[in-house]
């Protein structure tokens, strides 16, 4: 049962770090928030060919 209330606790962790990274690069897209900003907090965006 240890097991499970940890493995949960991560997801939550985890989910709220995805959704606070695509407010972040929402942002970015507008023009509310610098590269740098991006780069600062771990995002890398991909290059378009």
């Amino acid at each position: 049962m240890k097991d499970l209330k940890i493995k949960k606790e991560e997801v939550l962790k985890s989910a709220s770090q995805m959704i606070a990274d695509k407010e972040a690069v929402r942002s970015y897209i507008k023009g509310k928030t610098s590269l740098q900003e991006l780069d600062k907090k771990g995002i890398k965006l991909a290059k378009p060919l």
